[in-house]
């Protein structure tokens, strides 16, 4: 019988035409299935019966036809209307106007990771500093854009270090927004080293999230990211995470990265989120970008190696939820919102055009204007400069337009593939890998990533009863935890 998970009632007709659809086989335990999606992002999993139907264009079961119609898989004069709004809402970050921008106070950091995709500086070169007539001009850029809502992020560097101008920057947008009248959210991303009792009342009196890094347990977390002195700082960030959350009633949120180093720990990584109560993980797979291009023959793994990595590390968390410990990992959740809800997540590395100058955009402490956060590695993804350039002319400039095409999914490849309704891409990572914009997806890791966690979660969905239900408990409690970054 036909597998799908929405229910709108719709009159049944034989005039029909069906929509361009794309198809994956399923098969476990004798047990076929065949994934049909559309670019609507509809989808259904259909037994061979029912395939044949669709193939044929004869689809003469009632129930097989009122789902295929509820799914925009086949258009009818009634749900015409339905399919176009579900293409408004999946694609409606196209009108909303740049709402992620990300600020580098500091490139100078009090830590050496050796996978730092920012190439931070020696934290006593104050040369790589913003000052606070770039911040101003920074701001009156971002307050250019349409969008509604924003989100400014701190990057670095290590916005702790030059804490004034942290200060003055949020305060400074505060008193701007009294004017222009958006919904604006502070994020702060640091290593927690300096966040001492002022530091964090300020952020709990001015709304401000925080974010750091936890790469795993001491053993992982001080291979990978060292103090500049060559000092361990696991203890240090994992001490101050617990009490900003214990003492001050803050949440931390946490991301981490996989190295070579973290591959035998997948448990024990998991287990740390745990007893930091984390209600979701992120397996981050490290991009050869900054230090890590330098470092990569000590830190780096092959594709496959990360993504047995990685399926060890969900099938574990599946084995806790049914075990009563509820974490969740969150490129799973991720997926879920894309195939399960009529949204998309708008999570900007994973979506098609990508966040790239339209969802995203990283001022450098010089003012200069980076497509996105990843994009500070390379000047040819710089697009401008505050004190050179406006908004508009630099979304609409020829190099942005040209960014934005290549961050979409419109090639043979993609056309052909069934996952292509929920997809994205990335021209940053395609050039630090291929030295291209627009990548060979053959060779492309992130596409052979990407298909293989995608035919993990609907192999769960369509096969595997206790895990669908376990996923439709993530899918309900996702939007529960707001303190999340928006693209890494």
């Amino acid at each position: 019988m036909v597998q799908t998970y929405f229910n709108e009632t719709l009159v049944f007709s034989k005039e029909h035409a069906v929509m361009p659809y794309r198809f994956k086989k399923f098969e476990k335990d004798d047990v076929v299935r065949y994934l049909v999606t559309t670019d609507n992002g509809g989808w259904a999993a259909l037994d061979d019966d029912e395939f044949k139907q669709l193939r044929l264009e004869r689809i003469e079961d009632e129930q097989l036809f009122h789902v295929l119609e509820e799914k925009g898989i086949i258009l009818t004069n009634h749900n015409f209307n339905i399919i176009e709004d579900n293409y408004r809402k999946r694609y409606g970050f196209l009108f909303h106007g740049t709402s992620l921008h990300i600020i580098i106070p500091t490139l100078r950091c009090n830590h050496k990771c050796i996978y730092c995709h920012s190439s931070a500086k020696s934290m006593h070169d104050k040369s790589v500093d913003m000052d606070e007539k770039t911040a101003k001009k920074t701001l009156e850029f971002i307050f250019q854009t349409p969008a509604k809502s924003i989100t400014i992020e701190f990057q670095g560097g290590d916005s702790t270090l030059v804490w004034d101008l942290f200060e003055y920057i949020v305060k400074e947008a505060k008193e701007m927004n009294k004017i222009f009248q958006k919904n604006i959210r502070f994020a702060l991303v640091t290593n927690l080293i300096l966040m001492d009792h002022d530091k964090i009342e300020f952020c709990c009196n001015e709304d401000v999230d925080i974010c750091t890094s936890i790469d795993g347990p001491a053993e992982v977390h001080d291979f990978n990211r060292k103090m500049e002195n060559g000092s361990n700082s696991y203890e240090t960030v994992s001490k101050n995470k617990k009490k900003i959350e214990q003492e001050y009633s803050k949440n931390v949120s946490a991301i981490m990265v996989t190295t070579k180093q973290s591959l035998p720990y997948y448990k024990e990584i998991v287990d740390e989120y745990v007893s930091h109560k984390s209600c979701s993980l992120q397996v981050k797979y490290i991009n050869k970008l900054g230090f890590a291009e330098n470092t990569w023959q000590n830190i780096g793994y092959s594709m496959d190696e990360f993504i047995d990595f990685w399926k060890k590390s969900a099938d574990y968390m599946i084995e806790l939820n049914k075990n009563g410990t509820k974490i969740m990992d969150r490129f799973i959740g991720l997926i879920l919102q894309k195939v399960l809800t009529k949204q998309d997540p708008s999570f900007l590395d994973f979506r098609s055009p990508c966040g790239i100058v339209i969802g995203q955009l990283a001022y450098n402490h010089n003012g200069d204007i980076y497509c996105c956060d990843e994009g500070r590695n390379f000047d040819m993804f710089k697009i401008g400069n505050v004190f050179e350039n406006n908004y508009k002319d630099v979304i609409s400039s020829e190099k942005s337009q040209q960014l934005i095409s290549a961050s979409m999914c419109e090639n043979y490849l993609c056309d052909n593939c069934v996952y292509k309704p929920y997809c994205g891409t990335c021209p940053v990572i395609a050039y630090a890998e291929q030295n291209n914009i627009i990548p060979k997806l053959g060779q492309f890791s992130k596409c052979k990533l990407l298909k293989f966690q995608f035919d993990y979660a609907f192999e769960k969905l369509l096969f595997d009863p206790e895990v669908k239900e376990i996923f439709f408990d993530w899918l309900n409690n996702l939007n529960t935890n707001k303190n999340e970054h928006l693209h890494n």
